[in-house]
């Protein structure tokens, strides 16, 4: 019951994630090199990156919550996906990028840098945590280090973006 507590707000919060539909979210990010050489913003590549933490948190939730059948390969390529993404949209959270107007970031981004490494921290721990609970091919053991991703998620967004 406790899962599908923690589940149940890792869907709330993944609805926030990038303020996007759900059809937009479908969009897959861009690889680091493409999105470095096109003129897109930091803002923009922080959005991407984070739809794509959306697309793949949802996929397993979905499975974990048991709207969608478990398929093993397919949640590990979300959890993949996600271990590989998981450290690349903090690189954009630039100080030039703290004024653009299609960033959620609070200022306390800037002013408490030190908080925001940390809760970077727990986040990319808390995907490594479950990716590690993912070679088992067990789905009930994927449903805590899952809740806890979306935890680390929902600590984060309540110190540092706006709502």
């Amino acid at each position: 019951m406790r899962n599908l507590f923690y589940i149940t707000i890792l869907l709330s919060l993944l609805s926030a994630c990038g303020g996007q539909s759900e059809e937009s979210a479908q969009t897959s990010p861009p690889d680091t090199a493409t999105a470095q050489q096109n003129s897109e913003t930091d803002v923009d590549k922080r959005i991407a990156l984070m739809k794509s933490f959306r697309k793949n948190i949802g996929i397993m939730t979905k499975m974990a919550n048991g709207d969608t059948a478990y398929d093993a390969n397919v949640f590990q390529q979300a959890v993949d996906d996600l271990n590989i993404n998981s450290t690349q949209p903090w690189q954009y959270y630039t100080q030039e990028s703290a004024t653009d107007e299609q960033s959620e970031a609070l200022p306390e981004v800037w002013s408490r840098p030190d908080e925001f490494k940390n809760k970077i921290d727990n986040f990319t721990s808390a995907v490594a945590t479950l990716k590690t609970a993912t070679a088992s091919g067990n789905l009930d053991n994927v449903k805590k280090p899952l809740a806890d991703v979306g935890q680390s998620c929902k600590s984060c967004h309540q110190t540092f973006r706006e709502d």
